[in-house]
């Protein structure tokens, strides 16, 4: 038999470095999708605009490399289109498609003049882009070679004379390079520094970006962590009042039964005393709801056990009260293992689902109670009754403290119920099934995993 106390006053997760790059991720995740699907549009407008200066001097070389890369990278956009449209959008696909503008770009630059290009001038939002999406100086630095290796490629090459002469000769004839290419040799470098400095800026933006998001977090971690403690502090004090309590009305129950002996049978008086205990009985029972709620969730003491084994005990327990509502309970053992858990507690929850079944099921309806080995090794329990089910109004806060759907119901049983659950390391799921009623599902595994239970209404 083991024991295992839950450490409720352990602190907040702290988040990784990979968890604020994530959330960093989710803030610039909107432009960089807008980017994407900018380029959808932008390409259609940049193809059109280069098709006409290429037939203004229609080279065949220009031709044939200008339509044949367009065409090429036409059936690209449109496949990203639908691609990117119907999936999340990861930092690595904004690099592959920043990396398709930038080849076509050097195709555009080729056939517009090569060093002489206006369409050199694109290149810069180049360095702002990728930086903001990668946010680490190395990674950036390595795809930001990429543009300025074009810059430089076509610098050079039409400088020294190593690329034939590209100008077309609707730009005025060009220029003429040689030693004295110092013009070219000039913007190249401007170009090189504009695509460093707005990388720098994209990084520091990033940055900023990722600072903000640490200090939200750390913001929100202290306001969590504060309001566990006053929650925790709240609850004490209620305890101890719902405790103090319980004494008055142990003695106003004791004399109340004194009382009503005393008094003649089918009386009026005896009739008001009657309901004044059936109000304090009342009274007592919502106090111990609320104590087992506000007190830590208790080690486990576990030991191994059939779940069926649990299922016929807790049957045996409502065997009366089902026969007196005219409900049919039905046991299928299944085919579940044996599992380690603490069966007190257990018990304690499929009462509770139990309970709650037969007083869903009209008379001469059916509660079912089976068992299933999952693959896992875990065991799941399931209760199904044929009531009216759970309404949308409600299902959603069922385990939520002080949703109830009885008369005289607290609203704490599921709670306490899913805290021991949790505490297990498995779950309890409340639906509706096929063909009306609600089906209750209590998954544990082959061994509890220690996990802290939600209680005292922390939000799942």
């Amino acid at each position: 038999m083991t024991t295992s106390e839950p450490n409720e006053s352990a602190p907040i997760e702290r988040l990784t470095d990979k968890d604020i790059e994530s959330l960093t991720w989710k803030e610039i995740g909107t432009m960089a999708r807008f980017i994407a699907r900018a380029r959808s549009f932008i390409f259609p407008v940049l193809f059109g605009l280069g098709l006409v200066l290429v037939l203004m001097q229609p080279d065949p070389w220009r031709v044939w490399l200008f339509v044949g890369s367009g065409l090429s990278v036409s059936a690209i956009v449109v496949r990203d289109y639908f691609w990117l449209k119907s999936r999340s959008l990861l930092a690595s696909d904004i690099l592959y498609v920043l990396g398709v503008v930038v080849a076509f770009q050097a195709v555009l630059i080729a056939v517009t003049g090569g060093v002489e290009s206006p369409f050199f001038v694109i290149f810069v939002p180049m360095g702002i882009l990728p930086s903001l999406v990668i946010g680490r100086r190395r990674p950036w630095l390595l795809f930001a070679l990429l543009p300025m290796s074009v810059v430089w490629f076509f610098t050079l090459g039409g400088v020294t004379g190593f690329l034939p002469r590209l100008t077309p000769d609707y730009w005025g004839g060009g220029a003429q390079f040689g030693p004295n290419g110092i013009y070219s040799l000039t913007r190249a470098t401007v170009y090189t520094m504009a695509i460093l400095l707005g990388g720098t800026v994209g990084l520091a933006l990033r940055q900023a970006l990722e600072r903000s998001v640490r200090g939200a977090i750390a913001t929100r971690q202290v306001l969590v962590q504060t309001m566990r403690e006053r929650n925790r502090e709240l609850l004490s004090l209620s305890g101890e009042l719902a405790h103090e309590l319980k004494n008055p009305l142990a003695s106003i129950q004791g004399l109340s039964s004194l009382m009503l002996k005393k008094l003649p049978e089918s009386t009026k008086e005896a009739e008001q005393m009657g309901v004044l205990i059936g109000e304090v009985k009342r009274m007592g029972i919502t106090l111990d709801e609320f104590l087992n709620f506000s007190r830590p969730v208790t080690g486990l003491a576990v030991r191994e056990v059939h779940p069926a084994a649990l299922l016929a005990d807790v049957c045996l327990i409502h065997e009366g009260i089902a026969h007196h509502q005219k409900v049919t309970l039905k046991v299928d053992p299944g085919d579940a293992t044996p599992i380690q858990c603490d069966p007190r507690k257990v018990t304690q929850v499929l009462v509770n689902l139990l309970q709650n079944a037969l007083e869903a099921t009209p008379p001469g309806g059916r509660v079912l109670l089976s068992t299933a080995h999952l693959q896992d090794g875990s065991a799941r329990i399931t209760i199904e009754d044929s009531g009216a089910g759970l309404s949308s109004e409600i299902g959603n806060r069922l385990f939520s403290p002080g949703t109830t759907t009885k008369p005289e119901g607290t609203g704490l049983g599921l709670t306490i119920a899913r805290a021991i659950a949790e505490q297990h390391g498995g779950t309890l799921t409340l639906t509706n099934r096929d063909g009306g009623g609600c089906r209750a599902e209590l998954t544990l595994p082959s061994e509890p995993t220690d996990q802290p239970p939600r209680t005292n209404g922390e939000s799942p």
